[in-house]
């Protein structure tokens, strides 16, 4: 059995989609040059903050001194400051929610 972490993502027009979070490093902001995953919302910096997944650590957020900030479940987190961002989590970057999901999938034999 595989397991795959993503991340659902609703903007201000409350659509859903959904981003894959491979392991390492994710940055998430507006712009498509330097971002993994590109949130189009006027109040998300342009590189707003930084995902990690590794294996042994599971999953660290740091917001990259963003302008506006970033909220775990409503709290501001400290910028530059790594927090362990559990599933079914929400942040919030301007007015984008960014919830931590994983989802196991069988394996299919071959």
């Amino acid at each position: 059995m595989s397991c795959a972490f993503y991340i659902e993502i609703v903007g201000q027009d409350s659509i859903v989609r959904r981003a894959a979070l491979p392991e390492g490093r994710v940055v998430v902001g507006r712009s498509p040059a330097s971002c993994q995953v590109v949130v189009d919302d006027g109040r998300v910096s342009r590189v707003h903050l930084q995902i990690a997944r590794a294996p042994d650590h599971g999953v660290i957020v740091m917001d990259l001194h963003s302008a506006n900030g970033t909220r775990l479940d409503g709290r501001p987190i400290p910028p530059g400051k790594p927090i362990h961002w559990l599933r079914d989590q929400t942040l919030t970057i301007g007015g984008t929610r960014l919830t931590l999901r994983y989802h196991a999938q069988k394996d299919e034999a071959t």
